[in-house]
């Protein structure tokens, strides 16, 4: 059951239910990536479980390098290209669970001595959701200013996706979390709101059908076989922004519909996670979730020091 939401959500806990809904949606999605989907998600949306009892997986790459974006912005006071390609590279070099192809291939050059900015993968196989699974720590930077926010996910996503598609969707996530974390996510025009922060693109088409199948109240057993359940970015983008707007009030619901839907699940989760965090803060997380999740501590111990970080963040000045 979805825990209701508190009339004045603090900052600090839109933060904490950022990071904890990324490696929430994460760790639920993991166990079922690449699953078909129709016969859980049937058993979902027929009442025949309770999606508390899903269980969990490890943490994968969305987690990891989210939390490594997380630990770049506080060492730095903001973003920083060459740092977050280190830390990018130390996660590698530890085992880089769930690594994506685009994101392993830049590693390599990486380690070869190419420069950071040179080493990310272009070209369609680029186009993927791997900048976008670990953008939600610029959102919760830019929560107090939106200038440079498109620069910085630019700075990110290059390390591993020199490709528009998948910067598109950085790009639409971060929008998405700093309006959340500021309350000022309108999720019944959002659709409308971020395909206007975007070039045009296949990513901005996505989401933009996504809002049209929602809005229609077209079921979810339709809708995401027309969105597409794999690992691109118009995919991701336009699956996230179907269960945003689908539940625009239940934020339990949403995670969970992206995660029994099966594909690129975990990805796909760990994005719905993020806003919804920060849209509804850390109580909205069912406490079964938050007791059995790994590393829930040390992410909210991350949470906050990234909080105080953007408390005295100048755009420009990272």
């Amino acid at each position: 059951m979805t825990k209701a939401r508190t009339t004045d959500v603090s900052t600090p806990v839109r933060f904490t239910g950022c990071l904890l809904g990324v490696a929430l949606g994460d760790c639920l999605g993991a166990y079922w990536e690449g699953y078909p989907g129709s016969e859980l998600a049937e058993a979902y949306y027929e009442g025949r479980f309770d999606p508390v009892n899903l269980r969990m997986s490890p943490w994968t790459d969305d987690t990891a390098m989210t939390t490594a974006t997380a630990q770049s912005i506080i060492d730095c006071r903001g973003v920083d290209g060459p740092d977050l390609a280190t830390k990018y590279l130390r996660w590698f070099e530890s085992g880089g669970r769930g690594i994506g192809r685009a994101t392993y291939h830049s590693m390599k050059r990486l380690q070869s001595g190419t420069a950071w900015d040179q080493v990310g993968q272009q070209g369609e196989y680029a186009a993927g959701n791997g900048v976008a699974m670990r953008i939600a720590p610029i959102g919760l930077l830019h929560t107090a200013d939106l200038d440079g926010l498109e620069a910085d996910c630019k700075t990110c996503g290059i390390i591993t996706h020199r490709n528009d598609e998948a910067l598109a969707a950085g790009v639409a996530t971060a929008y998405a979390v700093a309006w959340a974390a500021t309350d000022k996510l309108d999720i019944e025009t959002l659709a409308v709101q971020l395909a206007a922060q975007l070039p045009p693109t296949r990513t901005a088409d996505s989401i933009l059908q996504a809002g049209q199948l929602a809005e229609s109240k077209t079921p979810p057993l339709q809708a995401f076989p027309q969105l597409g359940l794999g690992g691109s970015a118009y995919q991701t983008m336009g699956t996230v922004i179907y269960c945003l707007m689908y539940w625009p009030r239940d934020p339990v619901k949403a995670l969970v519909s992206a995660v029994v839907n099966g594909g690129d699940a975990d990805t796909r989760a760990a994005i719905v996670g993020a806003i919804c965090g920060a849209n509804w803060g850390e109580e909205v997380w069912p406490d079964r979730w938050l007791a059995e999740l790994p590393g829930a501590e040390g992410i909210r111990h991350l949470a906050t020091q990234l909080y105080e970080v953007t408390t005295n963040y100048t755009p420009g000045t990272g």
